[in-house]
């Protein structure tokens, strides 16, 4: 049976009408006709708004990248009818070159994870109030804008973020003025507006990046620690895809092999800073390269770097992240910058193989994780064929839904006796261990620590929280400290040298 008839299937057979997560995204064979675009577009906010689904979609020539929420029944129609909808914009003939699946191709590109809601806080307070289709450049993008101008053009771009931040402080004051005389705070669900938005920069919130398309520039003139500008870098083989079994068994088999010695293998984790601190792989024996990145256009920067270079260089690079998408790009260009010979990968080696954990860490979770918040959960995921297997991840799955963190979490095997490790994260200023941004809030409720120079999430436990001031905070003599993103709360870590951000571990 095919991945739209299993779809259906699965929707008549279950009859469930529980609120779920679903992550995707989708690069099929040749591209979307450009011509196609915007009935395409319209196809997924028709469709959406028929199922009342929330969440944001990007839609590009390349393919689609998308997270929604809504009922698991309806969830599932919406799959099927991508599907065949999939089936009639791509061209019949890159489907049969590309296919080797008869019933249905779509399976081979579409990746659809169902995810499901935490029990700690509200329902309500964990689903989409809108729903954003945007038409972009790229289904995630990976290299920074840049010009002939490119200083100046970023300089402003500084100017108008720093601006932003200012009238979104002052909203943010004037709202609890209104709360402290007793005014009506604004709900978790909002109003929210729906809308087909043409975005020719691809810039703005996407799932883990916010850059705009590359410029052909000369790599020679690029200092250490900024994006290398490779032509068609795009072009380059992706990572080889593991399933969730191919890659335990592989990183397990490496890990009992090389003792002392694993000079031969590493990992990657593409993802941002905020998103590592709460959750990871952590294999025994390997080592782990953090790019510790402020957002995922910046992971160019980092692997333009000695630090890089010297961790990856000649050697078997297992690369994750979310969902897998941001890894279909980093891996790409991970290739393209080690063959380039140039700036830190200068007179380096390229790594002797690139592979990916497909469907990500989500997927991965689905077989490997525990389901922390009920009894129900832990039934739900065992029915999907959870193995006995270890675990290699440690802690939480950060995502990029009102959620903030999935339920399911990693009970990372941590030593050969045996013992696990399921909580990772620390609070940036005293160091106990602390996972949850939000310090039991609802994330809706916008009760998070957020660093004072950019805006990124930080952990601060409860007796912490009180002393510093974050980002979008009044001053007051309670507060001890501003407070910052980096080592100890007390730097940025998306100023000053890259370099000195990054971090290669072994667990």
């Amino acid at each position: 049976m095919g991945g739209a008839d299993d779809a259906a299937a699965a929707t008549q057979a279950s009859g469930d009408s529980h609120n779920m997560i679903a992550l995707y995204y989708c690069y099929p064979p040749g591209s979307i006709p450009a011509h196609q675009l915007q009935s395409h577009a319209a196809f997924h906010e028709d469709t959406c708004l028929s199922l009342d689904l929330g969440g944001r979609i990007r839609v590009s020539k390349e393919g689609i990248n998308g997270v929604l929420s809504g009922t698991e029944e309806h969830l599932r129609e919406y799959e099927a009818r991508l599907r065949r909808e999939l089936m009639s914009v791509v061209p019949n003939n890159e489907i049969a070159a590309s296919s080797n699946v008869e019933n249905d191709p779509t399976a081979e590109w579409l990746d659809v994870k169902y995810c499901h809601l935490r029990k700690d806080i509200p329902t309500e307070t964990q689903l989409f109030d809108s729903l954003s289709v945007k038409i972009t450049r790229e289904v995630v993008s990976l290299i920074e804008p840049s010009n002939g101008n490119g200083g100046k053009k970023k300089g402003r771009a500084r100017c108008r973020q720093r601006r932003k931040q200012k009238r979104k402080e002052k909203q943010r004051l004037e709202k609890q003025r209104e709360e402290d005389v007793g005014g009506d705070a604004e709900g978790c669900k909002g109003s929210g507006t729906n809308t087909i938005k043409v975005d020719q920069s691809a810039n703005g919130e996407d799932f883990g990046s916010d850059a705009l398309s590359p410029q052909n520039e000369s790599t020679d003139a690029q200092p250490l620690g900024t994006a290398l500008p490779i032509p068609d870098w795009e072009k380059k083989t992706p990572a080889v895809h593991l399933s969730p079994d191919e890659w335990n068994q592989k990183l397990l088999q490496l890990s009992r092999a090389s003792g002392n010695d694993s000079s031969g293998s590493v990992l990657l984790d593409t993802r941002n800073v905020y998103e590592t601190r709460v959750g990871h792989f952590g294999v025994p024996n390997l080592d782990t390269f953090f790019p510790n990145t402020r957002k995922f256009s910046s992971l160019p920067n980092a692997l333009n770097t000695e630090e890089a270079a010297e961790a990856l260089a000649g050697k078997e690079v297992f690369m994750y992240c979310t969902g897998g998408v941001r890894c279909e790009r980093a891996g790409s260009y991970l290739r393209a910058i080690s063959e380039s010979n140039s700036g830190a990968w200068n007179g380096k080696e390229p790594p002797k193989g690139v592979y990916q954990l497909n469907g990500g860490i989500q997927k991965y979770l689905e077989s490997y994780g525990k389901d922390q918040s009920s009894a129900e959960g832990k039934e739900s995921i065992q029915e999907k064929g959870q193995t006995d297997e270890p675990c290699l991840y440690r802690g939480k799955n950060f995502v990029f839904d009102p959620r903030r963190t999935d339920p399911v979490v990693g009970n990372g095997v941590a030593n050969a006796e045996g013992s696990v490790v399921s909580l990772v994260g620390r609070c940036i200023v005293c160091s106990t261990p602390h996972d949850d941004y939000d310090n039991g809030h609802a994330p809706c409720e916008e009760k998070e620590a957020r660093c004072c120079r950019c805006r990124v999430l930080v952990l601060v436990c409860n007796e912490c929280r009180q002393k510093v001031r974050c980002w979008g905070e009044p001053e007051s003599n309670e507060c001890e400290m501003e407070l910052f993103c980096g080592k100890g709360g007390t730097e940025c870590v998306d100023e000053g040298n890259i370099a000195a951000k990054v971090e290669t571990a072994r667990f």
